[in-house]
């Protein structure tokens, strides 16, 4: 008898790709849990020290980031937070904020030793040797807006910018809403995948945020993610459709017409709560024309996956997208 094969049958499966999210992509449940605990006690003494000392001139701790949002690998090392400052009682220059910021924060946090508590880049680091993880600490001044935006130092450009942490993570809560569970992980396969072409792609960087925003563009145009697969394939073709050169912006926090009338990058992602915050302005043409040929790479290698006839195959193929530790 003549054996006869499937090829629209993936060797690769959803239920293979959720083991290896949960196994290897993800942050373990215990752990986000360990250092979203870690933040709310930091969080509960800092509201203790603002009432005993209402002129400290600190006004918030808000958790930030990858674990604020549900989008942490399991490769986390630090964990974001936002320290909201009164801008009418610190310093504006960076680093004059981030001395006095060290200061308020040793004085607020006695039990921790003074050296775990320094500066580093844009921001002051509090570091735990208990549970080996990082809290970085990005002070934000704030002058009283209701929906708490405030001036940030952007880590990459360390340029001062408009945000809203409470107003991002709506952004992203809106879109996990949709979609509970699915879009979140296709994020964070597309971010483990990133990590992945940095180590072995000499000059390739992607930010975790605009990997979110890609993603929320994404859903917002009706993609689903359910199948995590067509999900992945549904972000490489959008980067080889548009060659990023499509702008994407967002309707949540303002008007399209507040966004600059003219071009003004290479690549324009817009942050969805400043219309005139591009996130994506570092990105020279030589990285656009990269990061297009890597996803053109990826379908290729994903469309290959869904044809091979054994699963060895099919992992070899995934390997080569997330790494050598892929395996079903």
């Amino acid at each position: 008898m003549t054996e006869t094969f499937d090829f629209l049958t993936s060797e690769v499966t959803q239920a293979d790709l959720v083991a290896f999210a949960n196994d290897r992509v993800n942050l373990k449940q215990e752990y986000v849990q360990r250092y979203r605990d870690q933040v709310s006690n930091l969080r509960n003494r800092l509201e203790t020290y603002i009432a005993e000392h209402p002129d400290i001139g600190l006004a918030k701790l808000q958790m930030s980031g990858s674990l604020a949002k549900g989008t942490a690998l399991s490769t986390i090392n630090d964990v974001d937070v936002a320290m909201y400052v009164k801008s009418d009682g610190a310093p504006s220059e960076l680093d004059k904020l981030l001395q006095w910021l060290v200061g308020r924060l040793r004085n607020t946090f006695p039990q921790i030793s003074p050296e775990n508590i320094y500066v580093d880049g844009p921001c002051v680091v509090i570091s735990f040797s208990g549970t080996g993880i990082d809290v970085e600490v990005a002070p934000i001044l704030y002058e009283g807006d209701k929906d708490w935006r405030g001036y940030l130092w952007d880590r990459t450009s360390h340029k001062k910018i408009l945000t809203s942490i409470p107003l991002h993570l709506d952004f992203i809560r809106n879109r996990k809403e949709k979609q509970p569970t699915h879009f979140a992980q296709v994020i964070r396969l597309v971010k483990w995948w990133a990590r992945q072409r940095e180590e072995d792609t000499q000059g390739f960087t992607m930010r975790s945020f605009l990997a979110e925003l890609i993603m929320a563009k994404l859903s917002d145009n009706g993609v689903q993610f359910d199948d995590y697969l067509t999900g992945l394939e549904n972000f490489f073709v959008y980067i080889q459709r548009t060659g990023l050169k499509e702008r994407i912006s967002f309707s949540d926090n303002y008007s399209s017409t507040a966004l600059p009338k003219q071009r003004i990058s290479v690549v324009e992602i817009f942050d969805p709560v400043n219309p005139q915050n591009n996130v994506a302005e570092n990105i020279t043409d030589a990285a656009r024309l990269q990061f297009v040929e890597l996803a053109d790479k990826a379908l290729d290698t994903l469309g290959y996956a869904r044809t091979c006839q054994t699963k060895g195959e099919a992992v070899e193929c995934w390997q080569e997208l997330m790494g050598s530790t892929f395996n079903v």
